[in-house]
């Protein structure tokens, strides 16, 4: 279900990543809209319905009044969503009030309170922070090809980098023009990133994935 950013945390949080990327000058310029992720399993209903049971059945000893059983939702409420931006607040309104299948620019998503970003952010960093102050690499050719088949990344392959890399990190991957091609996330810091023939980059989100993705979810419409 989509809607505003509602919460104090919600905010935070976005602005957290706004600001880590070098872009938080243009958090207050876009309209974004929230959907929660669905975490309930196939088995939600069952479960319940045995909490239930044995409520009622403590209510059948006078310990407890069935009124304040708490529902699943109650029980369960998640904190994690996916994050859109709207073209503009005619469609973030819109979106809100018939909540479609679809609307805006999915640019990313929240889970355990942290934000994980998309090829869809990544470029919208690119476009609003073009000095690279935040975690890349610049992939040779042959690498950068090898990325869009769904490949990890080689460190002989990286010509380019962010000079504060952490381990564990998520980055930018870019080819030698600069261009957006995917998503990864660093195994070592900066000084071990460009290690001979060991893949120091796992690759989370490529362009070529991405967009496959996309295409045949077109075509099963």
């Amino acid at each position: 279900m989509f809607k505003v950013v509602s919460t104090k945390e919600e905010e935070t949080i976005l602005k957290r990543a706004f600001n880590n990327w070098g872009i938080f000058e243009i958090y207050e310029k876009l309209e974004i809209i929230l959907r929660s992720i669905n975490k309930k399993s196939s088995s939600s209903s069952s479960s319940e319905n045995e909490y239930r049971k044995s409520m009622q059945s403590l209510k059948n000893d006078n310990f407890v009044s069935i009124e304040k059983i708490p529902s699943n939702d109650d029980r369960e409420k998640t904190r994690d969503f996916e994050v859109y931006i709207c073209s503009n607040k005619q469609q973030s309104e819109l979106a809100i009030k018939l909540q479609p299948m679809n609307s805006g620019l999915i640019i990313g998503k929240v889970k355990n309170k942290k934000f994980l970003p998309n090829i869809n952010f990544a470029e919208l960093i690119l476009r609003n922070n073009p000095k690279l102050n935040y975690p890349y690499v610049i992939l040779e050719n042959k690498g950068a090809n090898l990325v869009l088949y769904g490949r990890d990344i080689m460190g002989n392959s990286i010509i380019g980098f962010f000079r504060e890399i952490k381990e564990n990190q998520i980055l930018i991957i870019l080819n030698q023009t600069k261009e957006v091609i995917g998503i990864g996330r660093s195994k070592y810091n900066n000084n071990l990133i460009t290690q001979k023939d060991k893949i120091t980059i796992d690759n989370i989100q490529d362009i070529g994935t991405y967009y496959l993705k996309k295409e045949n979810n077109y075509m099963l419409v």
